[in-house]
């Protein structure tokens, strides 16, 4: 897909299919192509249709997971494609934490701090994963193989809105180690996560700031994780969030 941004407004191409969509102010119109495009080129218009409008009003998505300790509070886990962010959501999720998302959150800025909203899409996790999680085997049928990841589409209790505890960074290693993490490093992270923070339509300062509010108002770890995660994930995630 190819973007175009010109002042208030940015022009989104289907590039294989030719279909528009249009973001003004916020508000999303269909362009030329756009009516007898494929399902699938429309829904990735209007998902980035969504992100580019909502930064009209003061809301950031970020490339991010997210869910809710037992406290209300909002963790956010982050990192590079591949990190588990996922996978580890979905074992949050199998212990009861409510999931803003397990690929994409919104962030919103007001006096009281930043608060992450939801980004509600299926979570997805590898079939591949059913010798840790053996109630994926029932789903086998819903796989879809045309997917490396040979994805699933998983039930979990979705979350809308809540205040953000601290941001966790994943990598996969060869040992289980959390280490705090500097605000810089983390907000770094933050802004390779954050797709649109460079498109050049009047909100990305304000993008920038919500992000450098967030990093300096919560704690921020890097966890390097091996498999042995996928079920220590939420003991772990309830000694960091005490």
């Amino acid at each position: 897909m190819d973007g175009v941004t010109n002042g208030a407004v940015s022009l989104l191409v289907a590039t294989e299919c030719g279909a528009e969509l249009r973001v003004c102010n916020g508000r999303l119109t269909r362009g030329p192509g756009y009516d007898r495009a494929p399902r699938e080129a429309r829904q990735m218009l209007a998902r980035v249709g969504a992100m580019l409008s909502l930064r009209a009003r003061a809301r950031y998505h970020v490339h991010a997971a997210g869910a809710l300790a037992p406290d209300g509070r909002a963790w956010l886990l982050t990192g590079e494609s591949g990190s588990g962010k996922s996978t580890l959501t979905y074992a949050l999720a199998r212990a009861g934490w409510p999931v803003l998302g397990d690929d994409g959150v919104v962030l919103e800025r007001d006096a009281c701090g930043v608060f992450a909203l939801g980004w509600r899409e299926p979570l997805r996790v590898s079939i591949e994963l059913a010798a840790w999680f053996p109630e994926l085997r029932e789903l086998e049928s819903l796989t879809n193989w045309a997917d490396p990841r040979h994805r699933t589409p998983v039930g979990a209790a979705f979350a809308r809105r809540a205040p953000i505890a601290g941001i966790v960074v994943l990598e996969r290693g060869s040992e289980d180690a959390l280490r705090p993490l500097a605000p810089t490093a983390a907000l770094s992270m933050l802004i390779r996560q954050s797709t649109f923070l460079l498109v050049t339509d009047g909100h990305a300062r304000a993008n920038l700031m919500a992000l450098q509010a967030l990093v300096e108002s919560v704690p921020c770890f890097t966890l390097q994780h091996t498999a042995a995660q996928l079920r220590a994930f939420p003991t772990t995630m309830l000694e960091v969030a005490a």
